[in-house]
């Protein structure tokens, strides 16, 4: 059973939505983000980084930085760049890319589910990253980073159809941003619809987490630090993550490819000699996108390079030992580049696979990266069965979208 509440959102009035609805800041360079808060006094960047154009700055991730934080958000609500909802509700959102669109409802979910299992996980977190999190959100009493969730629809769910009742009216929120992406939302706040979607979403017998396992875990750890003090009670809004829900049939997973720096020379010969031993090499005269699971590209100075796992070194006994990611680390960045951990591991970068790998071949041709390795995406399924086994991905395993603007649609949290 899933457990989805309305809430009462704070966000931009319609005239300034798209003025004050950014991307994660941490996607912005140093030069456009500076630019974007020196042009856009309505931008929610303005909130992450109070302390823009001031010579005096408090430590990153201090009390100080998240107190500062907190006092910028207060002054937005102040100025009615953002404004509150009179009424909970849940939020209809669709996205309209060049490529695809999405569809999925924003709401809370109920952190014990994700304590108790219910809300299931395919990544490890990394402690501290989520005390950090956390002491942020205790300290700014908001949460404006939605976790993406996903869920095995099965007819449960027909959102599309459910979306219908909705779209008909003009929706609350319509506008387009600089990288051709339409967002537009519609506000349910009417008792019967709210009930409804409810019944419906108690039905689904797992949420799975798609992106945010870091918010997600910090949602949590909120919620039981908050229950240890006093005045604390189970229906208190702390005890639920923001979310944006999306069926796995709307869900798109990308794959992110590999760079590999080695900071020397490359012996191609024997490295494909290495490689020979697990894959069936062969030479390509394009580059490769591999359209199936357990082959690779990859792009040399030389030239692109089709690999093909040879079926004697697929495992089968466990389901992350069949994922692209974790054969690449068994069989090539391991054993011939030495790379053991891939989080800290220097040598090695991660490239979305929306992003075109001829963009980085005059890295590799330049001699600014040793090789490049494409993947084959990880399928919804194969999310679903490695959180099922309560097995975890190997890093970087999966890109995901949609991505939902900051500042869109914010939860107080108290």
């Amino acid at each position: 059973m899933a457990e989805i509440i309305p809430f009462q959102s704070v966000r931009p009035p319609k005239d300034k939505v798209h003025l004050v609805a950014s991307r994660s800041y941490v996607t912005y360079k140093p030069k456009a983000l500076h630019r974007k808060l020196k042009e856009n006094p309505y931008s929610f960047i303005h909130i992450i980084n109070p302390e823009f154009g001031k010579s005096e700055k408090s430590d990153p991730n201090s009390p100080e930085r998240f107190q500062k934080v907190k006092e910028r958000y207060e002054e937005f609500r102040q100025q009615a760049f953002l404004e509150q909802d009179h009424k909970p509700a849940f939020y209809l959102y669709k996205q309209v890319t060049p490529r695809r669109s999405f569809m999925g409802i924003i709401c809370g979910v109920q952190v014990q589910e994700y304590l108790d299992g219910k809300i299931k996980i395919h990544e490890e977190t990394i402690t501290q990253r989520v005390e950090v999190f956390t002491e942020y959100l205790d300290t700014c009493d908001f949460n404006a980073e939605p976790v993406l969730l996903t869920y095995k629809e099965k007819g449960h769910i027909n959102l599309p159809e459910l979306a219908e009742t909705y779209c008909i009216n003009a929706a609350e929120y319509d506008f387009t941003t600089t990288d051709q992406i339409r967002h537009q939302v519609w506000v349910i706040d009417q008792k019967d619809d709210i009930e409804e979607i409810q019944r419906r979403f108690a039905k689904v017998k797992n949420l799975y987490i798609a992106d945010g396992h870091h918010r997600m875990a910090s949602s949590a750890k909120l919620g039981e630090n908050r229950k240890s003090r006093n005045h604390w009670s189970p229906t208190d809004i702390c005890n639920y993550a923001l979310a944006l829900l999306i069926p796995d049939s709307i869900l798109e997973i990308e794959s992110f490819h590999r760079l590999i720096n080695l900071g020397a020379p490359l012996n191609e010969g024997e490295l494909i000699e290495k490689l020979s031993v697990h894959f069936d090499v062969e030479k390509s005269e394009k580059s490769i996108c591999p359209e199936k699971r357990f082959e690779f590209g990859m792009r040399l100075p030389s030239g692109w390079y089709s690999l093909k796992l040879k079926s004697s070194d697929i495992s089968f006994k466990t389901v992350v030992g069949q994922l692209d990611p974790m054969l690449l680390t068994k069989h090539v960045l391991e054993p011939i580049f030495g790379i053991l951990d891939q989080k800290t591991d220097p040598r090695i970068q991660f490239v979305p696979g929306i992003e075109s790998p001829r963009k980085f071949e005059k890295k590799v041709d330049k001699g600014e990266v040793s090789a490049l390795f494409t993947l084959h995406p990880v399928s919804t399924d194969e999310l679903f069965a490695v959180a099922d086994a309560n097995e975890i991905m190997p890093p970087k395993s999966t890109y995901i979208e949609p991505k939902l603007r900051s500042g869109l649609t914010i939860m107080p949290l108290s």
